[in-house]
């Protein structure tokens, strides 16, 4: 896995404690002060559990909770050394006395290198807190503190039974008594936008909290929540959307500050919405590898960090331009013959991109836009219309690398204007660049386009741009009279092209190693088995094994 460009919970542990202490998490069933003494009420999102964690619901005695999750975690995890968390519910909601008769017992039972206890706003007496001051001189302790947001109209809205301000005194509260905060958010509540989010995580660095616990909003069934939802159904946030939204927090988060938790567990048996299909640690791999890619680390919007450059694996190709080894892809970014040349030859004429701008403006979307050759290449073009390109990658680091690399001042400068302003803009042409796995830019996109540049890696290592499902987001993103050049010609991708009901030519020039396909619309099928994608999401590498296991 990625080593995360953030100050991650494993990070905060080794420099805290010399080692990753693994939570522990217990329920005391201590209740909550915003729900009857039935257990009726509280919070609309929460589940009658409490949101106990999923390998303590079969247990019973808070010992045998323990033993099971140290065994869990050692048997998944190799752990070693642990941190007791106190989670379902509200783990100060009792007298001092009892808690201390409770919080004593349990951390005799194992020799815990701290204790985290998961709270309210409004259930931290002066009582409590000289407690948990007293406590804190014997064993660290962390107030897991639920914030969740801190837009008011919002905490009516979920039936929080607190306002804002009680979150702000409660942080205040703990600063003042020296007890280290994780404080709980929520992102993707009814109503609520990046703005409310990005409020909630200010006031939080303000006031100075130890770490940030984040998660979408899952909407459980059996919940108050569950009931208002089928009522009047409301967005919630898939897997790219998330992440999205994440990482712009996660860039507006001092870095002193760790980022304890990006996402949550709920038994698909008991999750209403929203559906995903990645896995939790797919999840925490893409939010790692976006940020990588796109030379993201945390605190980049509150101060501006120079992106470092790795040193590149660089070959000269036989135009004399330059390619770079994808570590990742394990591949060259271009043919040997040459980026110019495949830029000019296959993407430019098999497109016809100089005649169509004789007679219009052209639209064309780049995807893959990697080292720029293919639209810096058409932008240079002598033309009589305007010329408006849509680029999409991943990768933004790659753009600047390519700006250093590339000799010619023209195209370096041009690339070091879109690697800052993600734009660039003359009186003919136009660029935007958008710095997104393809999937998800796609789906968002609303215009249609002359032309797209489809310049992925060997069909094998980035199945997920040539797959029967990416192909299909393209033809509804292709204009009826337009045309897509795509790099890659194996029959995988023909097949797929077909199913798509794409129609096409393959196009070899002469003595290069350069080939691509000209694809257009029309009439196609195919029996054939080809990569598939059915949620837009998986991995390149799940995306072979599942083609190669419909082959047997």
């Amino acid at each position: 896995m990625s080593q995360a460009p953030y100050f991650s919970f494993k990070n905060y542990m080794k420099e805290n404690y010399g080692n990753t202490l693994h939570s522990i998490p217990i329920d005391l069933n201590l209740g909550c002060p915003n729900r009857d003494t039935n257990g009726i009420g509280g919070c609309t999102f929460c589940p009658s559990n409490g949101a106990r964690a999923a390998q303590t619901l079969d247990t019973n005695s808070v010992q045998e909770q323990i033993q099971k999750a140290i065994t869990f975690s050692k048997n998944r995890y190799k752990a070693k050394e642990f941190m007791l968390y106190i989670q379902a519910y509200t783990g100060t909601f009792t007298s001092v006395i009892n808690q201390k008769k409770v919080y004593s017992k349990l951390l005799s039972l194992y020799n815990f290198k701290a204790i985290s206890i998961g709270t309210r706003p409004d259930c931290l007496n002066k009582k409590t807190l000289e407690y948990l001051k007293e406590l804190n001189e014997q064993i660290d302790v962390y107030i897991d503190l639920g914030v969740q947001t801190l837009n008011d109209t919002t905490l009516k809205r979920i039936n929080r039974g607190h306002d804002a301000s009680c979150s702000i005194k409660a942080i205040q509260k703990l600063n003042e008594y020296g007890i280290k905060i994780f404080a709980h958010i929520i992102v993707g509540l009814e109503k609520e936008t990046r703005k409310d989010w990005l409020h909630t995580v200010k006031e939080l660095v303000k006031h100075e909290v130890d770490g940030i616990k984040i998660h979408n909003l899952h909407i459980i069934k059996n919940t108050l929540l569950h009931k208002e939802y089928e009522k009047n159904k409301f967005k919630t946030l898939d897997e790219y959307e998330y992440a999205q939204e994440l990482i712009y927090l996660i860039r507006n988060i001092p870095k002193n500050i760790a980022i304890v938790r990006i996402s949550t567990d709920t038994p698909s048996s008991d999750l209403l919405s929203p559906i995903w299909h990645m896995q939790k640690g797919q999840f925490v791999e893409y939010v790692n590898q976006q940020m990588i890619y796109a030379g993201y680390t945390q605190a980049d919007m509150i101060n501006k960090q120079e992106v470092s450059l790795q040193k590149e694996n660089t070959f000269k190709l036989k135009d004399k331009s330059i390619t770079v080894w994808d570590k990742i892809h394990k591949d060259y970014y271009h043919p040997k013959s040459g980026a110019l040349l495949q830029a000019k030859e296959a993407f430019i004429k098999q497109s016809k991109l100089k005649e169509k701008l004789e007679k219009k403006d052209i639209d064309l979307l780049d995807i893959g836009f990697g080292m720029g050759y293919n639209s810096l290449c058409s932008i240079f073009l002598e033309k009589k219309h305007k010329l408006n390109i849509t680029a999409i990658d991943k990768n933004r680091v790659i753009i600047k690398t390519a700006s250093k690399l590339i000799e010619d001042e023209n195209y370096s400068k041009l690339l070091e204007e879109i690697f800052e302003k993600y734009s660039y803009k003359d009186d003919f042409n136009s660029l935007n660049f958008i710095v997104q796995d393809a999937r998800f830019a796609l789906k968002n996109l609303t215009k249609k386009f002359d032309i797209i540049y489809l310049d992925s890696f060997l069909h094998n290592l980035n199945a997920s741009l040539l797959s029967y499902d990416f192909f299909k987001l393209l033809k509804s993103a292709l204009k009826s009279d337009g045309v897509m050049v795509c790099s890659q010609t194996n029959h995988v991708v023909k097949v797929a092209l077909a199913k798509a009901n794409f129609i096409y030519e393959e196009f070899n020039l002469e003595k290069t190693d350069i080939k691509v396909l000209v694809i257009k619309h029309g009439q196609n099928s195919s029996d054939e088995v080809c990569y598939e994608d059915r949620y837009l999401v998986y991995r390149d590498k799940q995306i072979v094994t599942n083609k190669e296991q419909q082959s047997l």
